[in-house]
């Protein structure tokens, strides 16, 4: 089982962004320029497939991440970018978030001939950990299967997307326990490592396991990735209260 998560859905980024990088410093500060800089391609969903999903765009965060070695330093560029949906649950809650989904792109990093990424390690499980969203506590019980997407159905991507399924229950605004579906994935794509992750309920009193799968397929099916991509960029503090600028990318 997964433990419960405490940190928030973005932190995750910084802690790992730079972390593969930390475990190789001692063979990489050596041949090291000053300042060795990678940065990622925005990523989000087109506006045609969010409004097809009924998901609402909040926005896109970007993560800058610097990390000394012996005077020496790698810097990381990644973006963030995040959608969330109103579902009608039957629950005394006021018209929850209930649904989100996020894209995280995280450029890999090459050094003298070597290419690794610094979330590429990281287990699905080890991920799921940390999404949060509108979940306060997020319990991940059993991997259910998955399904994939194939290139050709995808939008901005020329790789098949695999989505793996956990079942767990979570607690919705800090009030009501909820069962809730995940799904996540980890493609890579040109020069970056994505990850892909979405959480709703699975409440048996509604009809909506499918029905939400299906609207996670179409935001899948619409992501948009590549340099020439434009995202709002908004600061944390204004994405984790659901508010965007009108900033490009």
């Amino acid at each position: 089982m997964v433990g419960q998560s405490s940190m928030n859905r973005r932190s995750f980024v910084a802690a790992a962004a730079v972390g593969a990088i930390g475990a190789s410093a001692g063979c990489l500060s050596d041949i090291l320029d000053d300042v060795t800089t990678f940065e990622a391609s925005p990523i989000r969903v087109s506006e045609a497939a969010a409004d097809e999903a009924g998901y609402e765009y909040q926005g896109t965060t970007e993560r800058v991440e610097e990390r000394e070695f012996a005077g020496e330093s790698v810097e990381a560029t990644n973006y963030i970018s995040e959608y969330t949906r109103t579902i009608d649950l039957p629950l005394d809650l006021d018209e929850p978030d209930a649904g989100v989904f996020a894209l995280v792109s995280t450029p890999d990093v090459s050094v003298a001939g070597e290419t690794f990424n610094p979330v590429g390690d990281m287990s699905e499980a080890e991920l799921a950990e940390y999404v949060q969203g509108q979940y306060d506590e997020l319990d991940l019980e059993r991997n259910v299967g998955g399904r994939a997407i194939d290139s050709d159905d995808i939008e901005g991507l020329n790789t098949t997307v695999s989505l793996s399924t956990y079942e767990g229950t979570a607690t919705l605004q800090g009030e009501v326990d909820v069962d809730i579906r995940l799904d996540v994935a980890q493609p890579d794509h040109d020069d970056d490592h994505l990850v892909i992750m979405a959480v709703y309920p699975d409440v048996d009193d509604l009809p909506i396991e499918d029905d939400e799968t299906d609207r996670v397929d179409t935001l899948v099916a619409g992501i948009e990735h590549g340099e020439d991509v434009e995202v709002e960029i908004v600061d944390e503090d204004e994405a984790d209260d659901g508010n965007s600028d009108d900033e490009d990318e």
